[in-house]
């Protein structure tokens, strides 16, 4: 199905289906706060990737297995796994604003990775509406008196760098693999690439350097990590990743970027009853400017 004749209603679905997925992936950033400070991140992280797979391998039984399944399910498997890794990782050595600024550049780079991989060409309302996205992105979370780069801004960097590719083969493989098929792949490569790190860093976790101390705690299965676990498993992997698929199966890699611009929007409302937390007005502008770039890329513009 191609992205420019899906009925209007089902169009309209799959947004509101990728504002959702977007919710779901705001509340992470709040489960990953209150649960790493004490859990080794990529074991946190293939813990949650093993449950996703175990399940969505469950529901993909007796589906169809389309040509090429396997290979687009390992680039995005993999890219997920190296892009999320990375995140995790880099917060170790950055403040929460900034990694959550630097992952949004994912954004603006869209299309930039659109056209390099595939010569897909943004609309200008689509360029318009990530320029202001982008720039909502920069009000929200860029810290005040921040200055230079910290050790983790280059590992969340590469995280923005993968999500976006991550954008546009999702959009490009998507229409060509049954939604439950495709989502099972994916999952399974996601936690065997991080399940391979964690294996090959084990000699490393008894040094003293903050990335392997973090590592090296040990694992304590709390309620609240039991709770983490399944919250980030089943709703932050398993739904999200059938629901994107599907959607973006539906609409413009560029499209569904604008729509992911919302996460730090919901992020801060999620802070704010959870945590505590307050908008500043300058966040608070730059969550209207998220919103307004959402609009403007669905402005059709005339010739």
């Amino acid at each position: 199905m191609s992205s420019l004749d899906v009925p209007r209603r089902e169009a309209l679905l799959a947004d509101s289906a990728l504002v959702v997925v977007t919710a779901i992936w705001g509340s992470t950033f709040i489960v990953n706060e209150l649960v790493l400070k004490d859990t080794p991140p990529l074991l946190f992280l293939a813990l949650r990737y093993g449950v996703a797979a175990a399940l969505l391998v469950l529901f993909a039984r007796g589906r169809p297995r389309t040509p090429g399944l396997v290979k687009d399910s390992a680039i995005l498997g993999l890219l997920l796994s190296v892009g999320i890794g990375c995140q995790l990782v880099g917060q170790l050595f950055t403040t929460a604003s900034k990694a959550a600024f630097i992952t949004g550049l994912s954004v603006p780079l869209t299309p930039v990775a659109g056209w390099l991989l595939h010569r897909q060409k943004p609309s200008g309302s689509n360029l318009a509406g990530l320029i202001l996205a982008a720039g909502g992105f920069g009000l929200m979370s860029w810290p005040t008196g921040a200055t230079g780069l910290d050790p983790g801004d280059l590992l969340v960097f590469l995280t923005a760098l993968v999500y976006a590719v991550v954008f546009v083969e999702m959009g490009v493989a998507a229409p060509k693999h049954d939604v439950r098929a495709y989502s099972a792949g994916q999952m399974v490569f996601a936690f065997a690439g991080v399940l391979a790190g964690r294996l090959l860093l084990t000699p490393f976790l008894g040094r003293p350097e903050p990335f392997f101390a973090a590592e090296g705690r040990p694992l304590g299965f709390t309620p609240k990590l039991l709770l983490a676990i399944l919250w980030m498993g089943i709703v932050a992997s398993v739904v999200t990743t059938l629901v994107q698929t599907w959607a973006q199966a539906r609409m413009p890699a560029v499209h569904a970027a604008v729509i992911f611009a919302l996460e730090p929007v919901f992020t801060a409302l999620f802070a704010a009853v959870t945590l505590g937390e307050r908008l500043s007005a300058r966040e608070a502008w730059g969550g209207g400017l998220v919103l307004l770039g959402i609009v403007v890329s669905e402005l059709r513009l005339r010739r």
